[in-house]
């Protein structure tokens, strides 16, 4: 929510001559508006001002989403800042802006080229703002793998903690008894003063025998029923932590940079190594080829999880390429990424019907790829 305590809309553009219709429509409407031109503009205002919803106003729908990406670059909790994005299109993006929508990058998309209502943007706007004054809306800030790990250790901490607070609590209570029974033999004592030794020995043995043969059984079996039910809990719980610390920590090593095989075909040979480097600035080894059939010979040693494929080689068809990676026994879980450049409309339609998992523009951006990359790793 804005610090101010009102809506507050942010447009981010690098152009707003076709935006200045929805321009002046949400600047009428809502008095908290703001532009910015950059990425980091963008991040300045959020800081500064507070910002409920980001429209991202690009001319295609991939700049936006690197927009978005330099703008988490620059600032890792900016998403926690903000409570809403949507993307600006034009009709012909539709399909991709929805894509990305769907992928959780941004949370809506609005056509505005051609325009056809552009009062209906308004009405999106104040459901958001109806959501986020019902706190409808709630902002959910993940948890880094060392956060979780110190939760998973304070859990187990904290389960031996509680049981010896149970054993202290038994504890007391065995004292307080013993306590209440020795005040018990000492006023019986007292009132008998007369015969204070037969009254003494007379309680006592009652005291006793009571204690012994009934008092203390029962608060033992009491004690004991106590001690296992909350040991049982505890260490169920305490085992549950251990082991989703355990399965946390093999994920994440899994899928550490140096664990991870990524193969890069790319026939274009300052483009392999711009890519190579990006991979190996991050942490990443990849696997780099030229040829296709070299590329296709060291599958079965290479493995890779990503497999990063031109879409113009030139001793193969990189869509033969796609389906013999597609179908190799051992590479079910690789994931294909096409490499494309302007003209291969036909073939990136054809690797998109085959079911690749994403097409990017080349010269590719590196946020965009570690981005796309990371999301692949980990969404299974």
């Amino acid at each position: 929510m804005s610090r101010q305590n009102k809506f507050s809309v942010l447009l981010i553009t690098d152009n707003k001559g076709p935006l200045e219709t929805i321009i002046r429509l949400i600047k009428r409407h809502f008095s908290c508006f703001y532009l910015a031109c950059s990425p980091e503009q963008a991040v300045e205002v959020i800081n500064s001002k507070g910002i409920d919803v980001v429209l991202f106003g690009y001319g295609d729908v991939q700049e936006a989403e690197v927009c978005f990406l330099h703008m988490i670059r620059n600032d890792r909790t900016i998403e926690d800042k903000i409570s809403s994005t949507m993307v600006l299109c034009c009709k012909e993006q539709v399909q991709n802006a929805f894509n990305i929508c769907n992928k959780d990058i941004f949370n809506d998309y609005f056509i505005v080229k051609p325009l056809y209502d552009p009062h209906h943007i308004l009405l999106r706007l104040r459901t958001l703002r109806r959501l986020l004054s019902t706190n409808s809306l709630k902002q959910s800030k993940s948890m880094s793998v060392d956060e979780m790990c110190s939760y998973f250790d304070q859990v187990a901490t904290s389960g031996q903690e509680l049981m010896n607070l149970n054993q202290e609590s038994l504890q007391r209570l065995m004292a307080t008894v013993t306590f209440s029974m020795e005040s018990m033999k000492e006023r019986m004592r007292s009132e008998q003063p007369n015969n204070p030794n037969i009254c003494a020995q007379a309680v006592n043995a009652i005291i006793d025998d009571h204690a012994t043969n009934t008092l203390m059984p029962q608060l033992q079996g009491e004690k004991h029923n106590a001690s296992e039910s909350v040991n049982s809990l505890v260490s169920d719980l305490v085992t549950q932590s251990e082991n989703n610390k355990s399965s946390l920590q093999h994920e994440i090593k899994q899928n550490q940079p140096s664990a991870v095989s990524i193969m890069i075909l790319e026939d274009e040979e300052q483009e392999l190594m711009r890519l190579a480097t990006y991979l190996e600035e991050t942490g990443y080894s990849p696997n780099i080829s030229t040829h296709a059939a070299h590329a296709l010979k060291m599958l079965e040693q290479w493995q890779p999880r990503i497999a990063l494929v031109d879409l113009t080689l030139p001793d193969m068809s990189a869509l033969h390429v796609i389906s013999r990676i597609q179908n190799h026994p051992k590479l079910q879980n690789t994931k294909i990424m096409a490499l494309a450049k302007q003209g291969d409309k036909d073939k990136v339609m054809e690797a998109v019907k085959m079911g690749i998992n994403e097409v990017m523009m080349k010269p590719v951006d590196k946020d965009m790829l570690m981005y796309k990359i990371n999301y692949n790793l980990t969404s299974g």
